[in-house]
């Protein structure tokens, strides 16, 4: 794995695998030595045995950053193969909102902002626009754009120009040597660091040992370099500009842009992002995805102190007894049922005061005209159409006392006392008056 696999690459290059990553999710398995094994279990082996060897052993939780554009199906196979080697609980990061996390951590966004991440790897690009929604929450604004080229790609542009460096002596080599198989490998790893250098220089030597061939260097101009891999980064470009599109922010309104991937410093993607953006872009520091991902999984386990204030919740109060629901169900009929009496009460007392005062005045029982004047008609605007209202003061005798209602059926003490003022009201009615008040306020 890594540095000790590329040295055994020199003796054994039969036992090496390279370039695989595009190949999880395909059920051919590849060859390796005597070994038949698909990519995504390749890349569970390889993810275990890395965390294995870290100092401080391995972690509680493990997050990896995968393309956007990867599908359910490869996500699904890559899953399963990671649960087989011990590994069921890993989260999975689109790379990237991984990138703006990271971002975000060191400048702080504001809600809204959306930032353009430019992912040249190894073997993919990607291209995509992320919006922030919230803190932490970050989610992609439009579908990425994807496309097979990367670094490993301009690997084998600057190890070409090497080998036509070389002809016809390279030609003459045998493909069976193992001294051949090995200086071959040892070439690529330089093809692969002069690259790299051309970051920062204007030109290279890459060395050569090659048996039977004298060269023993090729100079790489970095003009030279940039002219071989120019139509690939401009694609990588318009795939840029697609995702734009595809998302409808311009580019005047992105908060940032992320140039990520090892491939992304090379000096003639920054010139050709800027100028199809129209503004001035950098590359990324390195590992931005990376460290995006640790911090999406660091988010799931919170400081021990910050669990206890998160996940605390105040207690339910207490339930009442089932003894007190009832009454406090029916409290608002009693009071109700008070409010009733006080006022059935009241005017059962002036009707027998007024009553009485009337049957002392005369004793026979001989028709004479309706009076004048009464306070019967107070009780029958006491007849509770609104049971919580205090009735109000008697009213002056200089009115008529109002007809009955058309629907009241039962006989109040008015229609007794307007038959006549010189008899009084038969004890039958006057003892009928409560029920009959009564049923008229019931609710």
């Amino acid at each position: 794995m890594g540095e000790d696999a590329e040295r055994r690459a020199l003796t054994d290059p039969g036992r090496v695998a390279r370039q695989f990553k595009n190949r999880i999710g395909d059920p051919t398995p590849l060859r390796i030595g005597d070994a038949a094994l698909t990519a995504e279990a390749i890349a569970a082996r390889f993810s275990v045995r890395l965390l294995g060897s870290l100092p401080g052993g391995t972690p509680t939780r493990v997050a990896f950053a995968y393309p956007a554009g990867w599908g359910h199906y490869r996500l699904e196979s890559l899953r399963a193969a990671l649960s087989a080697n011990g590994l069921a609980d890993a989260l999975f990061v689109p790379a990237p909102q991984a990138a703006v996390r990271a971002h975000d951590a060191l400048v702080r966004l504001e809600e809204g902002a959306t930032v353009a991440v430019y992912d040249l790897g190894g073997k993919t690009f990607d291209a995509a626009v992320v919006r922030k929604l919230a803190a932490d929450r970050f989610v992609l604004a439009g579908p990425p754009e994807e496309l097979e080229v990367g670094g490993l790609d301009f690997d084998e542009v600057v190890f070409q120009h090497v080998v036509e460096a070389l002809r016809p002596g390279w030609d003459e080599l045998d493909p069976m040597d193992p001294a051949v198989l090995a200086a071959v490998a040892e070439l690529r790893r330089a093809c692969t660091a002069a690259k790299e250098k051309l970051s920062a220089d204007t030109e290279v030597l890459i060395p050569v040992a090659l048996p039977g061939i004298a060269t023993r260097e090729v100079r790489l101009g970095r003009t030279e370099f940039e002219a071989m891999i120019r139509p690939a980064v401009e694609e990588t470009v318009a795939a840029l500009d697609r995702a734009l599109r595809a998302a409808a922010v311009p580019p005047r309104d992105l908060a940032a842009v992320l140039l990520v991937g090892g491939s992304a410093r090379i000096p003639l993607v920054t010139q050709e992002v800027s100028a199809q953006l129209g503004r001035a872009v950098s590359p990324a520091p390195n590992g931005m995805v990376a460290i995006g991902a640790a911090l999406e999984a660091h988010g799931l386990e919170p400081e021990p102190a910050a669990v206890a204030t998160a996940m605390w919740t105040r207690p339910p109060l207490p339930e009442a007894p089932k003894s007190l629901r009832p009454k406090r169900k029916k409290l608002t009929p009693f009071v109700t049922a008070g409010v009733l009496a006080v006022v059935v009460g009241g005017g059962l007392l002036a009707n027998n005061v007024l009553t009485n005062k009337a049957g002392a005045e005369t004793t026979t029982t001989t028709t004479a005209p309706p009076p004048t004047t009464t306070t019967e008609p107070t009780v029958v605007q006491y007849v509770p159409e609104q049971p919580t209202q205090a009735p109000p003061p008697p009213p002056p005798n200089t009115t008529q006392p109002p007809k009955p209602k058309p629907t009241t059926t039962t006989t109040r003490p008015s229609t007794t006392v307007t038959t006549t003022k010189s008899t009084p009201p038969p004890p039958s009615s006057t003892t009928t008056t409560p029920s009959g008040t009564k049923k008229a306020g019931a609710p």
